[in-house]
């Protein structure tokens, strides 16, 4: 199998990741490859749920969005980012507090960081078991 080149600046995205989690580079790698893998959408189009109505506010700014529970994917519909889609409500979260407030560091966990618009509760009451 040939070795597979990674730009430098994605090789230090890799290494910071494996830093966060406290892995090696492959495991990182191997990590983040298993997440996209699990998040492919494995139901038809035809037969999903309707996209639910969420919300954050951040740094006094309210942003929109809609999650699709069989994917999990997250598409904002209100703002500066609006019509962008993650993978992850994580995703998701990361640029708004990136918009909102470039100076701080802007990982979130989107599960925690969105809200249901029609019952107030965390995205997280939805996440799937894995």
């Amino acid at each position: 199998m040939a070795e597979l080149r990674v730009a430098p600046a994605d090789r230090r995205r890799l290494a910071l990741l494996a830093r966060a989690w406290g892995v090696t580079a492959e495991e990182a790698m191997t990590r983040v490859l298993d997440d996209f893998e699990r998040s492919a959408p494995t139901v038809d189009r035809s037969a999903r749920e309707p996209r639910l109505p969420i919300h954050a506010i951040y740094e006094g700014h309210r942003t929109d969005a809609l999650f699709d529970p069989a994917s999990e994917h997250v598409e904002i519909v209100t703002g500066e980012l609006a019509g962008r889609s993650y993978r992850t409500p994580s995703g998701a979260a990361v640029d708004v507090v990136r918009l909102r407030n470039a100076a701080v560091n802007p990982n979130r966990n989107g599960w925690s960081f969105w809200t249901i618009t029609e019952t107030g509760d965390r995205l997280v009451s939805l996440r799937r078991k894995r």
